[in-house]
């Protein structure tokens, strides 16, 4: 098995606890032998168990002095005194461990949202390589209109997959309380066909309209307008 799966079978907090068979503690022996990092988990085990320990010691019950007790009864509480407190510690060693266990797999769960994440960024980026390379995706240039002269961006245009995409390669970041929004001209009309991340991030998806002719940019209040501030229009193209 590999290293998660053993982390999450339990075997090494019962190795700790002296519990496993010989066939179960060769396999955690072969996985520490594997994996040098697992011995430190088996240290701080251990010492958590016996900072528990000692934590619950119990002291012996006073002997009382007014009725002398026999070897007998003497041997029988320091036996039961002795078994108590051993119950005590595995107990609480077990309820420890159980504790140790359920983190360990609530880091595991976490460890695999991030693989399936990094796994699904890698799924999205070869997505993006296979659009931009696509014959059929035609880049368009927005330039810096009179109202700005610095401002530039880039749409991926495919007519045949019907797909859009932004890279805003060069938009100047704006003040909080307002936002990019790209919009297409339809037969006159202006057609927002998205806002654009305020954090300015490479290959943002749009919406694709067969019917446009023109891709235009403005600056609107953070969240967007219905109608495109004109005044405000700082980068645009032809399709």
């Amino acid at each position: 098995m590999d290293k998660q799966t053993f982390l999450a079978s339990g075997l090494l907090e019962q190795y700790v606890l002296g519990i496993t068979d010989p066939e179960e503690t060769q396999e955690v022996e072969r996985h520490l032998n594997l994996y040098p990092e697992l011995h430190q988990e088996v240290a701080a085990m251990r010492e958590a168990i016996k900072q528990y320990a000692l934590q619950q010691e119990i002291p012996a019950p006073a002997q009382k002095t007014n009725a002398p007790q026999s070897t007998s009864n003497t041997t029988n509480t320091k036996t039961y005194g002795q078994i108590h407190w051993l119950s005590v510690v595995v107990l609480g060693a077990l309820a420890l461990l159980c504790v140790l266990s359920a983190l360990r797999m609530r880091n595991l769960q976490e460890e695999n949202k991030t693989l399936l994440t990094q796994l699904s960024t890698c799924e999205s980026r070869e997505e993006i390589i296979a659009f931009l390379k696509d014959s059929q995706t035609q880049p368009v240039v927005l330039t810096e209109t009179a109202a700005n002269t610095e401002a530039a961006a880039l749409v991926y245009w495919n007519k045949v997959s019907k797909k859009a995409m932004l890279n805003p390669f060069n938009l100047p970041k704006l003040p909080q309380d307002q936002q990019y929004q790209i919009w297409v001209d339809v037969a006159g009309k202006m057609i927002s066909i998205g806002l654009i991340s305020t954090n300015l991030e490479k290959y943002q998806d749009l919406k694709y309209l067969d019917e446009a002719t023109s891709l235009n940019i403005t600056i609107e209040p953070l969240g967007g307008s219905s109608e495109p501030t004109v005044s405000r229009l700082v980068a645009n193209h032809a399709i």
